[in-house]
């Protein structure tokens, strides 16, 4: 039933649900997918980014969606356009009939589509980044590898601890392209440690996310530096994407700060546990 005096629990009610459901089907943390919504979209299912191909509630771009669609989605009830979808001798993804294309990637706008490949692809991340620092990932980690690929996070938080005054833009040059207010500040370079704590929200001090994969964190080598054991964990899921997403949170739209509205929307809910991935 329609709350006239809460227009945002309308709002809110179908993603919510559906990110609930996700978390449920993946494994992945409820907390994060939910963050990461509100960041990168606002919980607009329709929204599109200027700068990139970035769309829908989690803003995938293209080729990260055919390359998730690729993989996960037959396991998720879209096998017919999930099989349309190969890989070129370049490495990129492709949809050879126009029409087939077009639908797999209006399939960005389906909220229920979205979550479940934001699920799959946050757990993926952790096990990279697992692989990378030798720990879980923190939650803001684990949205830097949202908003640069685990490869691009994994690069971004050895070279903060073994370089952090290095300018951000020159290791990341594609994406400060498309997201100039995270790289650059009225013009001025970022570091690649101001970056991390941009996208991190400087929350790396938080507790690890909650993974529910039954697997446990690497111990690093005795004096492996972060450089190395990223340089290692760069070779994982190297059919991805290097570059995951870059939609509305870099133009501020959400900005990654919950509103009073949503903390009490989800205070209200009980939050699902993510259940134990198989194989």
């Amino acid at each position: 039933m329609s709350d006239p005096l809460n227009p945002l629990s309308d709002l809110l009610a179908s993603p919510r649900r559906l990110i609930a459901d996700a978390a449920r089907e993946t494994g992945a943390d409820f907390d994060f997918l939910v963050r990461t919504a509100q960041r990168e979209s606002n919980f607009d299912p329709e929204a599109r980014a200027r700068t990139s191909s970035a769309a829908g509630l989690f803003q995938f771009i293209e080729q990260t969606w055919l390359s998730m669609m690729a993989r996960h989605g037959e396991r998720h009830g879209y096998g017919e356009l999930a099989q349309a979808v190969t890989r070129g001798a370049n490495g990129r993804y492709q949809v050879d009939d126009p029409a087939r294309r077009e639908a797999v990637l209006n399939l960005r706008f389906d909220a229920r589509a979205a979550s479940v490949m934001a699920g799959e692809l946050a757990a993926e991340n952790a096990s990279i980044l697992r692989a990378a620092t030798g720990r879980e990932p923190t939650s803001g980690e684990l949205y830097a590898a949202h908003f640069l690929g685990a490869g691009g996070a994994a690069r971004l938080i050895a070279t903060a601890a073994d370089n952090p005054a290095q300018r951000a833009d020159q290791v990341f040059p594609e994406a400060a392209a498309a997201n100039r207010p995270i790289f650059f500040d009225k013009g001025r370079p970022r570091s690649v440690s101001e970056v991390l704590s941009r996208l991190t929200g400087d929350s790396r001090a938080e507790a690890p996310a909650a993974w529910r994969t039954g697997s446990t964190a690497p111990r690093p080598a005795s004096g492996e530096s972060p450089a190395t054991r990223a340089a290692s964990a760069l070779g994982v899921g190297d059919d991805r994407p290097r570059g995951g997403f870059g939609g509305l949170a870099a133009m501020g739209r959400a900005g990654g700060v919950l509103t009073p509205g949503l903390v009490e929307l989800l205070a209200s809910m009980d939050a699902p546990r993510g259940r134990k991935r198989k194989g």
